[in-house]
């Protein structure tokens, strides 16, 4: 019956976008995986469309570089690389805390009630152990971030590899953390948002995104992130004693 939710067309969606977003539902869900051949006719079945849309969907996939097409072999579910995910994260952390500083010079309560209604939901799914949804949540969560922020063309840069980050963070070990750690982040997060401290909020996002990813992969900081983030604990002990 799950699988079901996977394939089922919904309404108003043209078939390539439908592929395309179904595609990513199915990967997410372990319905498809990491380095998987992708069979065109088995693929096409299973959506219901034929080979046109599903062509054009893999199309706009391969772009976002979610699928590979390997020489005289085929296409594929993309896999990444630990160096390739590390190269995301400093992305994603440097998006963040832009997005982050910009919230916290424009913060109003307006403005933050829907992070804290958010965050009270990735609470109420943690605290039942349903993993999956917390982690859908918290992402959202983030993307919230980037739009509260103003700027659509950093939205659109966050979106532009947050497929890639999400792929990657559903099918690596090291990310079944305990939700509880999650939680404080966000707390933090939350308290720096509404500190109205561009500063101090950039520093936190950009800090724990960083170091949160470079531990769980089990990869030393480089030197010169190292230092940022010392530098950034040092502020953000600075905002919390304030």
């Amino acid at each position: 019956m799950e699988e079901a939710g996977i394939w089922t067309p919904p309404p108003r969606t043209s078939l390539p976008e439908f592929v395309a977003m179904r595609f990513m539902e199915a990967m997410r869900s372990g319905a498809l995986s990491p380095g998987e051949r992708i069979i065109e006719a088995t693929l096409a079945k299973r959506l219901g469309v034929s080979r046109g849309p599903l062509r054009e969907g893999l199309k706009a996939l391969e772009a976002e570089r979610l699928v590979e097409r390997r020489a005289g072999r085929g296409m594929f579910v993309a896999e990444i690389s630990v160096d390739r995910a590390l190269q995301m994260i400093l992305m994603r952390a440097t998006l963040e805390g832009l997005a982050a500083r910009l919230v916290a010079e424009r913060y109003t309560p307006e403005l933050g009630a829907p992070l804290i209604r958010q965050h009270r939901l990735i609470e109420e799914s943690a605290a039942a152990g349903r993993m999956s949804e917390w982690r859908d949540l918290d992402w959202r969560f983030h993307e919230m971030v980037c739009e509260a922020s103003g700027n659509e063309y950093l939205l659109r840069s966050w979106v532009s590899i947050s497929n890639l980050v999400r792929l990657f963070l559903h099918h690596h070990p090291g990310y079944e953390h305990k939700p509880e750690d999650l939680l404080r982040n966000h707390e933090r997060f939350l308290a720096t948002l509404q500190s109205g401290d561009p500063d101090l909020a950039e520093a936190t996002f950009r800090g724990v995104i960083i170091e949160s990813g470079y531990s769980r992969l089990g990869v030393p900081l480089p030197t010169a992130m190292g230092r940022l983030s010392r530098a950034e604990a040092g502020s953000s002990t600075k905002g919390r004693s304030a």
